[in-house]
């Protein structure tokens, strides 16, 4: 019995140190994970505060050359003035020597110093409002970024208490959602301008319209470059996403995304000021003829270019359809109209909202499951199909039927389109309805070759979409 006794008590004593050892490694183990992570985090707040560091020394080299100029001039008209005195010195002893002659040179010689007066006043004060919009323009660099982080919390908070958050109305909480909106109408009035659009611009022509209003085509009263101005109401689309739309196309450069210029509120509307693309839409080419496989090829890499961009940046356009892709007669081809996007982050790295346009959602979107990126690239597939066949699948189904159809089976058969055998396997890498397998826009542009948009790729050069005269796809193609 004794020695069952120490046997026993040497078997548990054994367990009691494997579970001491598990748990010794386990707290390290803890503990190597949190030193990592305060590690990451302690570099990208220094980063973030290089980045200010360099932006604070960039604006005071900018102030300090203003500065210098300010003095100069200021040197200049001091320098005018002792002229101006040196000659009514002279005119006063040419007066006593009875010379007229000189009169008339000193009231030339007045008008040119008033002149140059006046030109040097107006210098010194376009200086002065240079460095006021340089100042103006660190601050509201600062407010857009403080505006995002605010839109992008609101969109975690929406998303995570909401079944449909892009909808503030349809938010559990109205008190949450009204002080939402306050708080965006609040951040809003101070990214965007509140002066009278129409004392910039002229010649305003109504050229469209959408689920967001109107948009216009006007012209700089300075320069006479045309723009496009796209007209939203607050209260229509809410003061968040409007928010959200707008600091989302000001920090998204990118020479496949519509430049975003400026904003004005005026009354209850939002009147955005973007770049005016000259060959139109990509529906209006589809609208009129079948695009060759090398026009298709092009504008899928154009696009894919813009998606790698944005989905670098944590943001999903999530409304990739042929109207929001815009034509230049240079050959550009950018996307346009981030009204749907939606904003990512560490904390929230899937949606779920069910937005964008029908016919264009991604199978996962439509079941209401957890969504990322990749969602673009699925519409970007159906743009493809759109091109080559002139619809896009499900087009002249009602929209319960078609939402049932891609949840259920994605899209049809790419074979009974008879499509070339590059452009089937591209759009096959796009439109697979498991997302892990699906290619993301990064991937399709490094693969490429592979995905036989080379192979479908004939030269462009020369060529032009529909009877648009200049709407030259002059780029290589993919």
């Amino acid at each position: 019995m004794a020695q069952q006794l120490r046997c026993a008590e040497e078997h548990w004593s054994k367990a009691l140190r494997l579970w001491q050892s598990a748990e010794e490694a386990k707290r390290r183990e803890i503990v190597h994970k949190l030193e990592r992570q305060l590690e990451e985090e302690s570099l990208k707040a220094q980063e973030k505060l290089e980045q200010w560091i360099n932006l604070v020394a960039e604006l005071q080299c900018q102030k300090a050359a203003l500065d210098d100029k300010v003095h100069r001039l200021l040197g200049d008209l001091k320098e005018s003035q002792q002229q101006l005195e040196q000659l009514r010195q002279e005119l006063n002893k040419e007066r006593e020597n009875g010379q007229e002659k000189l009169q008339a040179v000193l009231r030339e010689a007045q008008r040119k110093m008033e002149a140059m007066e006046k030109r040097h006043k107006e210098e010194v004060e376009r200086m002065r409002k240079a460095l006021l919009q340089y100042r103006l323009a660190a601050r509201k660099r600062m407010n857009a970024g403080a505006a995002i982080q605010a839109v992008a919390a609101a969109a975690s908070w929406e998303e995570a208490s909401s079944p449909e958050p892009e909808n503030p109305r349809m938010s559990s909480s109205p008190r949450s959602s009204q002080e939402r909106e306050e708080h965006s109408l609040h951040l809003l009035r101070r990214v965007v301008n509140v002066e009278d659009p129409e004392k910039k611009y002229t010649g305003w022509k109504r050229i469209g319209s959408g689920g967001f209003g109107s948009i216009y085509k006007a012209f700089n009263a300075a320069t006479g470059r045309a723009v496009a101005i796209k007209e939203i109401n607050v209260q229509h689309q809410g003061c968040e996403d409007v928010l959200k739309e707008i600091l989302v196309m000001n920090e998204m450069k990118n020479p496949n995304i519509v430049t975003y210029l400026e904003s004005y509120l005026v009354n209850e509307v939002v009147l955005m000021v973007l770049e005016f693309m000259d060959g139109g839409s990509l529906a209006d080419v589809i609208s009129r003829e079948r695009m060759a496989v090398g026009h298709i090829a092009t504008v899928c890499r154009e696009c894919l270019q813009g998606l790698a961009f944005l989905h670098a940046n944590q943001v999903i356009h999530r409304d990739i359809k042929s109207a929001n892709i815009l034509l230049g007669r240079d050959g550009s081809v950018k996307l346009a109209d981030f009204g749907l996007c939606g904003l990512l982050s560490p904390e929230q790295s899937k949606r779920r909202s069910m937005v964008g346009t029908t016919c264009w959602m991604a199978p996962e979107v439509v079941r209401r499951e957890p969504y990322g990126p990749k969602v673009d690239t699925w519409s970007l597939g159906i743009v493809g199909i759109e091109m080559a066949t002139g619809e896009a699948p499900y087009i002249r189904e009602k929209s319960d039927t078609a939402n049932y159809l891609i949840g259920k089976q994605g899209v049809p058969d790419l074979h009974k389109l008879r499509l070339p055998s590059g452009l089937h396997e591209f759009l096959g890498c796009c439109l697979q309805m498991d997302v892990d397998r699906r290619g993301s826009a990064e991937e399709l542009l490094q693969v490429q070759g592979k995905a036989a948009a080379a192979q479908a790729a004939v030269p462009c050069q020369g060529v032009y979409l529909g009877q648009t005269p200049g709407l030259q796809m002059g780029r290589p193609p993919i």
